[in-house]
C-alpha cells in the first residue's frame, strides 16, 4: 500500500549516486527509495506506486531504456519518469524526451538542478496540467467574430482564418525543430506571434495556453518544453478541425 506522504524511487547502480540523490532530496515530504538495479526497482513497483521515478541510463543487467519500457508497458504506471544521464549534447538529450522520458538530469548532477527539477514534476507540473486543460465551452470568441465582420465579408474572413491556420501549422513544425536545439529566443518569438494572431482572431483559449508557456519561459521556470508544446499542438489541431462550425458564417 502506498504510504500517505508518497515516495520517490531512485534506480541507479552507483551507491554514491544513490546516496547523493537521497541527501539532496531528504527535506522533501517524500520517502526516498533506493534500488541498485532495474530488477530491484521493478520489484519495489509491484507493491508500490511512487510519485516519481529517477532512472540511471547506463546500468548493467537492465539499462534505463529497458527499465522505462517495463514500467510503462508491463506495469502500466503513469508517473513521471526522469532519466539520469552522463550524455550531455542536445541530440542525446532529445533522444530521451523522444523515447518518452518526462525529463532528464545530466551528470555530474548539480544539487540545485536536481531539486528544482524534482520539485517541478512533483508540484508545478500538476498545476500546469490543470491550468493547461482548456475548459468546456466555445473555443472561438463570438464577439471577436462579430467585430471582424464589420470589416470583412464572410468569404474574406474565412480566408483570413485559413491563412492563420496554415501559418500556425508551419510554425508548429519549426517549434518542433527548435526545441531540439534549445533555441529559446526563437521559440519565444514564434510563440509571441501565434499568441497575438490567435487572440486577434478570437482563439482566446489557444492564446492563453501559449501565453502561459511564454511567461514561464521568460521567467526561466523549470518546464517540460516538449510536453507543453505537444499539448498546444494537440489542442490547436482539434480546434482547427472544428472552427468553421463555431464561425457560423453560412447561416
Amino acid at each position: 500500500m502506498k504510504k500517505e506522504k508518497g515516495s520517490i524511487l531512485v534506480i541507479d547502480d552507483n551507491d554514491i549516486n544513490r546516496r547523493y540523490v537521497k541527501t539532496v532530496l531528504r527535506d522533501l515530504d517524500r520517502e526516498i527509495v533506493l534500488a541498485e538495479n532495474g530488477f530491484l526497482g521493478l520489484e519495489y513497483l509491484q507493491g508500490q506506486t511512487p510519485d516519481l521515478i529517477l532512472v540511471d541510463i547506463q546500468m548493467p543487467l537492465m539499462d534505463g531504456f529497458q527499465c522505462y519500457d517495463r514500467i510503462r508497458e508491463f506495469m502500466q504506471m503513469d508517473v513521471p519518469i526522469l532519466a539520469i544521464t552522463a550524455f550531455s549534447n542536445e541530440e542525446d538529450r532529445q533522444r530521451f524526451i523522444d523515447y518518452g522520458f518526462n525529463d532528464y538530469i545530466t551528470k555530474p548532477v548539480k544539487p540545485e538542478v536536481l531539486k528544482s527539477t524534482i520539485e517541478y514534476w512533483l508540484y508545478e507540473f500538476q498545476r500546469t496540467l490543470a491550468s493547461d486543460n482548456p475548459e468546456e465551452g466555445s473555443d472561438l470568441d463570438p464577439d471577436t467574430v462579430k467585430e471582424l465582420l464589420k470589416y470583412a465579408n464572410p468569404d474574406e474572413l474565412i480566408e483570413l482564418y485559413k491563412e492563420f491556420i496554415e501559418e500556425t501549422k508551419t510554425f508548429s513544425e519549426k517549434l518542433a525543430f527548435l526545441q531540439s536545439k534549445a533555441d529559446h529566443a526563437e521559440i519565444l518569438s514564434i510563440l509571441h506571434t501565434i499568441k497575438g494572431n490567435a487572440g486577434s482572431l478570437g482563439f482566446s483559449k489557444l492564446s492563453d495556453l501559449i501565453a502561459r508557456l511564454e511567461d514561464d519561459l521568460k521567467q526561466k521556470k523549470q518546464v517540460s518544453l516538449s510536453e507543453r508544446l505537444h499539448k498546444i499542438r494537440a489542442y490547436s489541431s482539434k480546434l482547427f478541425e472544428n472552427y468553421e462550425a463555431q464561425l457560423n458564417l453560412n447561416q
